[in-house]
């Protein structure tokens, strides 16, 4: 029994051990592609640009569905990634731990923007050349730490590798409400110079400050980044979130998610479509 005991114990070990080794590129595009949904737009004959989506720490909800189908109407196909359900993360538990960033930070989940990339490469409907990124909050602050480590040849944390061509085919990067806080990559690590780097702020917006990501944005340019933003006077976070749970520090605002819907569509145009109009 005490032999017993002891391989069961060795075994735990080992794999707690394997489940901590760092991904590679295949297993973390593996864990992902049954939690990407590809929304193509209609009567796509030929392969079309695409837009890749990164939700806030809460998970996937009617937003990223709404900011879809504006691509789709656009000619532009939408890959909403759900890293929380790859990892088996429901809402509360996103809450408990994501959210207060106890799991998966920024620069963990920069795994899951190359890897989601690369899946979006290979796809014979989607031109590879063409890509785009948006995230929401946590999902800003992912493609941030994303952008700091593509720029320095380094691993997301919980990778084996970087790949070379990380971010190759992607024009534009756009941020809505990201968070921008003391453990954001971003504030000691260079952005490229390329892909440009396009923000929405909310004015009143409590949980990811507006102040320091215009701080953040001001460093960045003086080190050559292209960095564009707008500050939404008297905006909430997650203000063009209609099904957002309840938040007294949330507030959805119908006229700031039309606008919001509006620079999206614009930034879409300008990066992937430029040339076709």
């Amino acid at each position: 029994m005490v032999w017993r005991a002891a391989i069961l114990a060795l075994t735990a070990l080992l794999l707690a051990a394997c489940s901590n080794a760092p991904d590679t590129l295949e297993q973390r595009i593996a864990m992902l592609e049954p939690h990407i949904s590809v929304q193509m737009p209609q009567g796509a004959s030929e392969p079309v640009p695409a837009v890749l989506m990164f939700s806030g720490c809460g998970g996937v909800i009617s937003v990223q569905n709404d900011y879809a189908t504006i691509a789709n109407e656009a000619g532009i196909a939408a890959l909403i990634v759900d890293s929380h359900a790859a990892r088996g993360i429901g809402r509360m538990g996103a809450r408990l731990t994501v959210c207060s960033a106890a799991r998966l930070r920024g620069d963990a989940r920069a795994g899951d923007v190359v890897a989601a990339l690369e899946y979006a490469r290979s796809l014979p409907q989607i031109d590879a050349s063409r890509l785009a990124l948006i995230g929401w909050s946590h999902g800003g602050w992912t493609l941030l730490d994303t952008l700091t480590l593509a720029h320095e040849g380094a691993p997301p944390a919980g990778m084996e590798a970087l790949p070379g061509n990380a971010l190759e085919g992607v024009r534009s990067v756009m941020l809505v409400y990201p968070w921008c806080g003391f453990l954001s990559r971003a504030r000691h690590h260079d952005l490229p110079a390329y892909p440009p780097v396009h923000a929405l702020l909310a004015g009143d917006d409590v949980i990811a400050n507006p102040r320091a990501c215009g701080d953040l944005f001001e460093a960045q340019l003086e080190t050559g980044a292209q960095i564009d933003w707008q500050v939404m006077a008297g905006l909430t976070h997650a203000f063009d979130a209609p099904d957002e749970p309840f938040d007294p520090r949330v507030r959805h605002d119908a006229q700031g998610a039309a606008h919001a819907h509006d620079w999206f569509a614009e930034r879409l145009a300008d990066s992937l479509l430029a040339g076709q109009r």
